[in-house]
């Protein structure tokens, strides 16, 4: 397995914590009344900051637990050789580029299909806070969905076109 799907599947573990985090909130005996839209707003705007947080802090820690791991392998080399191994695993080139832009469709997808079943719920009748979650959930799913797309096109290759 490669740099960028160990990556990704940490981003991934992240976004999926993160979600069960909220359920275990949004279900749990100190969350907000259910008609208090506000409050769930914020619940959820504060969910996201942590999100972002943590996955600032875990994309910088498994670049450093990378780095350390690449000089303890190649002990042997000088540091410049170290650098440039560790510089040419991260840098980013055409494929990953493509893997992106085809793994964000499918995150894309999934939040779209959140936002119309948000509004379709709202025209059935549910509460403006079951729409909030369902837009919620649909797009902690869609980046979770978009990671696996990721891991996927980088473990089994991705094609033209």
């Amino acid at each position: 397995m490669n740099y960028s799907s160990k990556r990704t599947i940490a981003s991934i573990a992240a976004g999926a914590a993160l979600a069960a985090a909220y359920c275990a909130y949004a279900l749990g005996g100190r969350s907000p009344a259910p008609e208090d839209l506000k409050a769930w707003a914020v619940a959820m705007l504060v969910f996201i900051g942590i999100g972002v947080a943590a996955v600032i802090v875990i994309q910088v820690l498994f670049y450093i637990a990378f780095s350390v791991g690449v000089a303890a392998k190649e002990r042997d080399q000088d540091d410049k050789t170290v650098e440039r191994i560790i510089a040419s695993t991260v840098a980013e080139d055409e494929r990953d580029k493509r893997i992106g832009l085809k793994s964000a469709r499918v995150g894309y997808v999934v939040a779209g299909a959140g936002f119309i079943a948000g509004l379709a719920a709202l025209a059935l009748g549910a509460s403006a806070v079951a729409a909030l979650h369902i837009l919620f959930g649909t797009l902690a799913a869609g980046s979770i969905a978009e990671g696996i797309v990721s891991v996927y096109y980088y473990e089994r290759g991705v094609r033209n076109g």
